[in-house]
């Protein structure tokens, strides 16, 4: 792995001097420093509304001292830059520590010394700008080609490769080195006065070749496909019914509706329904929840790149690791970052995310899905006598101060005696989250296993994220439509 120049500045020599500035003033200190480059392509019926390429340096320096936290943002890696932003970071953790009434450690973890690079078979540098604006216009173009019903089309394309290295006062040097690329559809259709849309996106980690894989190819002619189709549906009688949701709007729950809960600042906020809850059963018995973001959970899928929500390291220099959150319907573990960790007396799970290296890390998500078991779909519709299938989601309201949700679909088929029905739109379900966890009926097994893509939003920042799920089975779940 080639490091860029940047980065070399930050030598052992100036480790060394770091080290002096902060001893005896600091009791722990990190650096996240990050060279990133990449395109962001915006069309809307062929028009191009942005076109940009970014090369940004960015460099987060953290103090901390007895339950205070001092942080500098620099815009260079110059040498002296760096030994002036640990000055103020220390200056600021001693101001804080002595603001703040909470007081603790963090907790002494292992150095961790390694480069990391993710595989990519097309490097997005030599892709040529102009080979990536005819991918997007002709997305366009295959979706407003579909049906005279396509009124409105909107492609984003977007890329970047960034190289960023993590220094701490525990003796880690860690470079991880990453590209990435999405490819996001979204089509609008109208028939009769009434307006339908869809959505859909492709992600990873890896190079240009995501955007040549099968799935991706066929983004824009299956979101135009779904928007057509959702014209002639028709909006459902609401009521407490059985539901049978995909693993898009399953994985978007548990991300949203229950994920978030777990996230451990909030707990320590009392801002999470599962404060107190370790080791108390908060759903069926039939049920495991996971948080995966290590590198190699694309294989379960036979993709040629990695998941989007996956890294090699957190950015506390914390490697990427499967955390069981609930297991057979207890709950076993939050999810954390150092100060977390170091605040419950539990080991860092590699959670600490920053959506650049100028913020702050915070407890983040990475690859959260609940494990399959072994319905297939067709078993779990024969088994329903009055149900909606739902697939995928339009978007969501989640409070996890109490658990409340409130999800609307994007696409639902009626369930009559064992047998899928006619199509349906803007079906809406609500309720408390632990509630419905406890009222799983069914988990589909590996085959109806998938997963979505997309970024989460947290404390002002979004990092990329992934959830999954196989199809489930939920029994009376308030469901709300049009009529």
């Amino acid at each position: 792995m080639e490091i860029s120049d940047e980065l070399k500045e930050i030598d052992e020599n100036l480790i060394n001097q770091l080290d002096q500035i902060a001893n005896d003033k600091a009791e722990y200190w990190d650096i996240r420093a990050e060279v990133n480059n990449g395109t962001s392509l915006d069309f809307t019926n062929q028009k191009s509304k942005e076109i940009s390429s970014f090369e940004i340096i960015n460099c987060g320096i953290r103090a901390f001292k007895n339950g205070g936290w001092g942080f500098s943002v620099l815009k260079d890696l110059k040498r002296d830059s760096i030994k002036i932003g640990l000055q103020k970071a220390i200056k600021l953790a001693i101001l804080s520590e002595s603001l703040t009434k909470i007081k603790f450690k963090i907790d002494q973890n292992n150095s961790l010394i390694h480069n990391y690079e993710s595989n990519r078979k097309k490097n997005l540098e030599d892709i040529d700008i102009d080979y990536k604006i005819n991918l997007v216009k002709n997305h366009e173009k295959i979706a407003l080609d579909y049906s005279s019903y396509v009124k409105n089309t909107h492609t984003l394309y977007m890329d970047g490769h960034s190289q960023t290295l993590f220094l701490n006062s525990f003796g880690s040097n860690i470079i991880q080195d990453l590209s990435f690329l999405r490819l996001f559809c979204m089509v609008f259709t109208n028939k009769n006065g009434a307006t339908q849309s869809s959505v859909n996106s492709v992600a990873g980690i890896g190079g240009y070749e995501i955007a040549e894989t099968e799935k991706a190819m066929n983004l824009s002619k299956k979101t135009a496909k779904e928007a057509v189709e959702l014209l002639n549906a028709k909006s459902p009688v609401g009521g407490k019914l059985t539901v049978i949701a995909d693993s898009k709007l399953t994985g978007t729950i548990i991300h949203e509706a229950f994920g978030h809960s777990c996230e451990a600042d909030l707990v320590l906020n009392n801002e999470s329904i599962l404060a107190g809850m370790i080791g108390k059963k908060v759903a069926s018995e039939k049920v495991t929840i996971i948080d995966n973001p290590s590198m190699g959970q694309s294989k379960r899928f036979n993709l040629p790149y990695e998941l989007f929500g996956s890294y090699f390291v957190d950015d506390e220099g914390i490697p990427s690791q499967k955390t069981i959150i609930i297991e057979n319907g207890i709950l076993k573990n939050y999810l954390h970052n150092l100060e977390t960790s170091s605040r419950m007396n539990v080991p860092p799970n590699g959670h600490g995310r920053a959506s650049v290296s100028s913020e702050r890390p915070q407890v983040r998500m990475g690859f959260t899905y609940i494990e399959p078991k072994d319905w297939n779909l067709e078993e779990i519709i024969e088994d329903t006598k009055n149900g909606i299938l739902c697939e995928d989601f339009q978007y969501g309201y989640t409070d996890p101060t109490t658990g409340n949700f409130q999800f609307k679909c994007r696409i639902s088929f009626k369930i009559k005696d064992g047998e899928r029905k006619e199509i349906m739109r803007d079906v809406s379900l609500s309720g408390m989250i632990l509630e419905a966890l406890n009222k799983i009926s069914a988990i589909g097994n590996e085959k109806t296993f998938n997963y979505s893509v997309g970024m989460c939003g947290k404390g002002g920042q979004h990092v990329r994220v992934c959830d999954g799920a196989p199809y489930i089975r939920i029994e009376d779940v308030t469901v709300g439509g049009l009529n």
